[in-house]
């Protein structure tokens, strides 16, 4: 007897995890893993079992007068190009100069770093005087006196200075702790007229009050709760987050008249630390970063309003097989919501921050490594440079006139669900529809069935439908015991999908 059927389609991202002997001499972590994830060297990859989502993440939208919650997946916007400062290069550091008329202000080279205003390269005061020493690990703003500053440190620990239409400036001063024989660890952060750096004997160190050049030899607080490494520090409202490889510790501005202004926050200490600085970002007043407890293991935490672990075990046990050098993480946003993004090897994930749910980030090539946005005036666009295109290009995502394709080429949103039928009786898919948003120009979906436990060789394209279409459908969809419907969109037009439904009938056996 025929029925109506209708399933849900967002959910958790992939939920099937299970024991996995693995080699140690493959892997390095034994009898640990997810069901599914292939492990080659010294890297996982994403299972291609259970529900996933690559490209499209789960978006609730709640009718405050009813009640009522509907539960959509949306197709994620692509990274258009934007300028070109330095074709053939990767890309080191990126910001948005709010301090200085919103100008997009870019780090480029592979070994020392060009810094350009948009496509301008910038003259340095070096002996090169097209590029500084080293890669920029960031661009940091701050306001001495009235007047907007940058702050660039470098992967050779030498530090260096930006005010408009001036030079790139080396930080001269011998007690800047570049200068005097330290490591610098990560970027630096601005507060109060400081500017303050880490290096990786665990000290933070602050520049003289309202400058960029003076520095004191004196002049900086030891994190030492924990005998640890530092790693790096960043600002999150009036405190200074300083990490460790196994510890985060909080610093307020206590006003101190010697040495440095710091003062630890003691009760807030994290026993958590950092695996390095590329792996912390942050939206807006909330730190996130990929980190291990004592314990060991690799996860993403979060402190905003109070600490968090936000990753799940399928995605912690991926990027633990990954290795803590190759997480990277960055952050962004697009439809009212803001998003991490955690590369890891081969794979890259995306977290929802409101809707405290992960997907895949999939492309040819992955253009998300650090970004900056624009906060004021219009549109307010998301920027993002890349280290793994050597394009040289700044990309941009912008609510004006958003694309469906990742520098122009095409990527593909895919949501695929899990198992479903009644397992011991077959069932007979009379019809499938799409119930979704219907789109302005065409737009064309595949639908695809795998009826073999998501065997490789098991997925059979059914057909495709249109989304422009009023009811984008198919009919005779065969049958099953356990099936898993796959969506695959590749067109350059938006797609939010609620549901799928349709007729079927349940065998006797």
């Amino acid at each position: 007897m025929s029925q109506d059927w209708r399933v849900a389609l967002a959910g958790s991202y992939n939920t099937r995890v299970a024991a996995v002997n693995v080699a140690s001499s493959q892997s390095g972590v034994f009898g640990i893993g997810v069901f599914g994830v292939m492990i080659i060297g010294k890297t996982g990859t994403t299972t291609t079992k259970d529900q996933r989502f690559v490209n499209c993440f789960t978006e609730r939208v709640v009718n405050r007068f009813t009640g009522k919650t509907t539960l959509y997946l949306v197709k994620r916007p692509g990274f258009a190009s934007s300028i070109t400062p330095q074709s053939g290069s990767i890309g080191n550091a990126l910001l948005v100069w709010t301090g200085n008329a919103q100008k997009i202000m870019s780090a480029f080279g592979a070994a020392n770093s060009s810094i350009y205003d948009s496509t301008t390269q910038l003259v340095t005061n070096a002996v090169d005087t097209t590029v500084i020493t080293g890669k920029a690990t960031a661009i940091i703003e701050t306001d001495l006196s009235g007047t907007a500053t940058l702050y660039i440190p470098s992967s050779d620990s030498t530090g260096w200075y930006y005010q408009s239409a001036g030079t790139v400036t080396k930080i001269a001063d011998a007690d800047y702790p570049g200068n005097a024989g330290f490591t610098l660890a990560g970027f630096g952060a601005a507060m109060d007229g400081y500017m303050f750096q880490m290096t990786t004997d665990g000290k933070v160190w602050n520049s003289d009050v309202n400058s960029i050049t003076a520095w004191t030899a004196t002049s900086f607080v030891t994190a030492n709760s924990y005998p640890d490494k530092g790693i790096g520090c960043i600002r999150k409202g009036d405190k200074i987050m300083a990490f460790g490889t196994e510890t985060c510790q909080f610093y307020y501005n206590a006003g101190l008249s010697s040495g440095s202004p710091l003062a630890r926050v003691e009760p807030m200490t994290i026993k958590i630390g950092c695996v390095h600085a590329d792996a912390i970002c942050q939206v807006g007043d909330t730190v996130y970063w990929a980190g291990s407890p004592p314990e060991g293991g690799i996860s993403i935490h979060s402190y905003g309003a109070g600490y968090k672990k936000v990753s799940t075990p399928e995605i912690d046990s991926i990027i633990l097989l990954a290795g803590a050098s190759n997480i990277t993480l960055a952050s962004g946003s697009w439809y009212g919501r803001h998003f991490v993004i955690v590369s890891a090897g081969a794979n890259s994930f995306g977290y929802c921050m409101e809707e405290n749910a992960w997907f895949e980030m999939a492309s040819t090539v992955n253009l998300w490594y650090k970004s900056s946005g624009v906060s004021a005036g219009s549109p307010q666009v998301n920027y993002w440079i890349s280290k793994a295109s050597t394009g040289g290009k700044v990309y941009v995502i912008n609510p004006a006139s958003l694309q469906y394709q990742d520098d122009g080429a095409a990527f593909t949103a895919t949501i695929q669900t899990s198992l479903l039928g009644e397992g011991n009786r077959r069932t007979f898919w009379d019809e499938v529809e799409i119930i979704g948003d219907q789109q302005e120009s065409a737009s064309t979906l595949t639908i695809s069935v795998n009826d073999s436990d998501y065997s490789a060789s098991g997925t059979v394209v059914l057909g495709t439908v249109d989304l422009s279409d009023a009811r984008p459908r198919l009919t005779r969809c065969g049958s099953a015991y356990r099936r898993s419907w796959i969506l695959t969109h590749s067109a350059n037009t938006p797609l939010r999908i609620e549901a799928l439904a349709g007729r079927k009938s349940v065998g006797s056996g």
